[in-house]
């Protein structure tokens, strides 16, 4: 009995095409806006993690600010205080490499009119380890043919950008004056310039961290040290723990560590952040998609409108079939099914269309939008998606069919039969 209810409705939205097809196309846009944009988000969720996982290994945590993920905190890297020698000594912890930023009085080479260069500047301090132990976290950087990059066991040396070196009227092998506090000074050996693109594109060492390429000094940590002694301008800090240690183990007991110190913390790994991804794309999805679902609604009324115009145009077949023994349950499965049918209908075409929509939007971003560092928008087509959106379809279109079908199984059969 079932299949013939199913053929009955098949044939009757075979039977007039052109309201069908409108019907379903009001379901088909909505359908097509909900997955296309909740794929999307998908993708870009799936970009994030990716990204995370290339700097971020099974072993790896940072210490950053203790707000830097709180709500409300929306600038770039906060500076905070630590002691390198209390993490360096937490059990599991096998590096460590640190960047600190501040500004300080700079000195240059004489000009052409023979005054010395000098001024204010940012100076940022590195670890040598983050150039080798975590490169994921520097972007990588051209320097000038002579020059090198910071490497262990450097003190007074110094990397500047192109433009800097030319304010300061200095090149590879030549000195500049940094002063820190009180009396604190160095005088480093310039060993390497960025190259032209590096610094006007901002693809130096600072990669975010607040500072900007053209106008920074880089300088090494120990140096950093000389000049500042009291570590409260940390910026972030990268740790690799030993094998055979959890990540999540060691970073809680290393914020435990610092936190005694009176550092205020957080230790972050992979998972806290991509946790936090989570919650706020899933906030997004969850807002595109109630956005789109309006669209679904309103096609679920061109359901609705549909079904009552063939509750009403097949009055006299409900009449008949009522009077040869059919119940109203009946009368009202071959009416709802139909209604489900061109949901479900609306809902494959509308699913196809909001993966090709989706699949669009990567294509365009990955090849026209030129994102930088290689970073690509993967295509999410979820399963549990597709199905889901199935279910939904089809429980809006039955829904929306549900009183019309209520409406014309309840009709008295001398009424049905008399109608014209």
């Amino acid at each position: 009995m079932l299949s013939e209810f199913f053929r009955l409705a098949a044939q009757s939205i075979l039977h007039r095409k052109l309201r069908s097809l409108l019907a379903v196309l009001g379901v088909l846009i909505g359908i097509a806006a909900v997955v296309g944009l909740i794929s999307i988000g998908l993708s870009l969720e799936g970009m994030m993690k990716g990204e995370v996982s290339k700097v971020f290994g099974a072993d790896t945590f940072v210490i950053m600010d203790k707000d830097t993920f709180s709500r409300g905190h929306s600038s770039g890297a906060k500076q905070y205080a630590l002691d390198l020698p209390t993490l360096e000594n937490v059990e599991g912890v096998k590096t460590v490499a640190a960047i600190r930023q501040r500004t300080a009085f700079v000195q240059g080479s004489a000009g052409a009119d023979g005054k010395l260069t000098q001024g204010f500047f940012p100076v940022m301090g590195l670890s040598p380890q983050f150039l080798t132990e975590f490169k994921a976290f520097t972007p990588d950087t051209k320097l000038e043919p002579g020059g090198r990059n910071i490497a262990e066991g450097d003190l007074a040396v110094a990397v500047l950008s192109d433009e800097l070196a030319k304010r300061l009227n200095v090149a590879v092998g030549d000195s500049i004056l940094v002063a820190g506090e009180k009396s604190n000074e160095i005088k480093a050996s310039v060993i390497g310039i960025l190259a032209p693109s590096d610094a006007k594109q901002s693809q130096g060492f600072s990669g975010g961290m607040g500072a900007t390429t053209t106008d920074t000094i880089y300088i090494p940590n120990a140096a950093m040290g000389q000049l500042w002694p009291e570590g409260n301008d940390f910026l972030v800090t990268a740790v690799r723990i030993l094998p055979g240690y959890k990540v999540d183990d060691v970073a809680d007991r290393a914020e435990a560590a610092l936190k005694a110190e009176g550092s205020q913390v957080a230790a972050i790994t992979s998972s806290d952040i991509t946790s936090f991804i989570d919650k706020i794309l899933s906030s997004v999805s969850v807002f595109l998609a109630g956005l789109a679902a309006i669209s679904l609604v309103v096609g679920g009324v061109g359901v609705m409108n549909t079904m009552f115009t063939s509750v009403l145009e097949r009055t006299k077949d409900i009449g008949v079939m009522k009077a040869v023994g059919a119940k109203n349950r009946h009368v009202l499965a071959i009416f709802l099914i139909e209604s489900g049918l061109i949901g479900v209908l609306g809902g494959v075409i509308g699913i196809l269309a909001g993966l090709g929509l989706s699949a669009g939007a990567c294509f365009a971003i990955n090849t026209f939008a030129n994102m930088p560092g290689g970073v690509t928008f993967p295509f999410v087509a979820s399963p549990v998606l597709i199905l889901a959106t199935l279910v939904s379809s089809f429980a809006v279109g039955a829904l929306s069919g549900l009183w019309p079908a209520r409406r014309g199984a309840r009709m008295p059969v001398v009424d049905a039969l008399r109608y014209e």
